[in-house]
């Protein structure tokens, strides 16, 4: 059967790179063409900068040519390691691309040679992207690669506090680092757990070092961004027989329902925190009470898909009503995070609807 293979679903060594170039002290090796690297780098940099990170992520390149599409690449690869090993790396990344997988490259059997005899791991991350694969496959198949590094006991550093070690601690993984409110996701995840009186063991993986996720194992549940295919939910509990929720909570009654399941993993009783966030999400509605029965209608711009459910929920304790007639708003690209993700999606439908 024809597969299609078509950029539509993005190119997977970038959806490699944005998890691998977001662990401080680690290098990235793309080993394919120059071009390839160049390509999937400059998408990578210009969306980090649309979202004022600066940061200059250090990612190598085999800089395969003619002669090693023919006669194998495995040599540049080599050479490339060596020149990342020469720097002051915890970690080294490799990420396969299409021209490197198409003409049989090992790259597992190269970066195994390296482990054998070198204390810095070197970790093979297959992102073979025109032979099927999407941004979202390299994704996850760079988080599985980094979990080869996390330390099998608790071990906690000098900068964890006593307290820190009291509270049940979470560990975020997956989280979209190219996504513009990533960070602000981010706090309302953890405002939630808070609630709970359990905190945030480390974010898997953004901005953190190799030391941080030797303390993977300190958490007693792993919240995933967004797992549409259950494959990230399945690799990491078999791995760490961690818990996974496997998604973020969207809306008002599935920030609840989050509550509720985290509050269960935890061995916490949710309902206290429960009671708090319903109070918040009475106030937040009153703050928008302006809007009582203004019309409005969801433009999804031939792409984006509205989940009915949750806007007819917010639309409703808003007392908004929802007419083809009424003044259009846009969906937007990521659905609202928690209760302060609707607080910000309002705020912009009373930008669009007092014009």
């Amino acid at each position: 059967m024809h597969k299609n293979i078509s950029r539509h679903d993005g190119c997977t060594v970038t959806g490699a790179l944005t998890v691998t170039t977001f662990l401080r002290d680690s290098a990235t090796i793309v080993h394919g063409p120059k071009g390839c690297c160049h390509q999937a780098v400059s998408v990578l940099h210009s969306s980090m900068l649309y979202n004022e990170c600066f940061d200059i992520p250090d990612i190598f390149s085999s800089a395969m040519d003619e002669k090693n599409i023919i006669f194998g690449g495995e040599d540049s690869l080599n050479d490339a390691i060596k020149e990342a090993l020469d720097e002051d790396f915890r970690c080294i990344f490799i990420i396969g691309t299409c021209i490197s997988d198409t003409i049989g490259d090992d790259i597992e059997s190269v970066c195994a040679g390296f482990n054998e005899k070198d204390s810095v791991p070197v970790i093979p991350i297959n992102a073979s992207g025109f032979l099927g694969g999407s941004f979202e496959d390299g994704f996850i198949s760079a988080l599985k690669g980094a979990s080869e590094i996390i330390g099998e006991n608790c071990n906690f550093s000098d900068k964890y506090s006593d307290e820190c070690q009291i509270k049940p601690l979470v560990n975020i993984i997956g989280e979209k680092n190219l996504e513009y409110e990533v960070d602000a996701n981010f706090s309302e995840i953890k405002r939630l757990l808070n609630l709970l009186g359990a905190d945030v063991n480390l974010r898997f993986i953004r901005n953190i070092t190799f030391d941080d996720i030797q303390n993977f194992n300190c958490a007693s549940l792993n919240i995933i961004r967004e797992d549409t295919t259950g494959d990230i939910k399945r690799h990491f509990e078999k791995l760490t027989n961690i818990p996974c929720i496997s998604s973020y909570p969207y809306g008002i009654s599935n920030t609840l329902e989050f509550l509720k399941e985290a509050g269960e993993y935890l061995n916490i009783n949710p309902d206290l925190a429960i009671k708090h966030e319903i109070n918040y999400q009475k106030e937040m509605f009153e703050s928008f009470s302006d809007l009582r029965g203004e019309k409005i209608s969801f433009d999804s711009f031939g792409f984006q898909k509205a989940d009915s459910n949750l806007f007819t929920e917010i639309a409703r304790h808003t007392g908004i009503v929802l007419d083809s007639d009424g003044v259009t708003i846009p969906i937007p690209f990521f659905t609202p995070v928690g209760t302060g993700g609707v607080f910000h999606m309002l705020s912009q439908w009373r930008r669009f609807i007092n014009g």
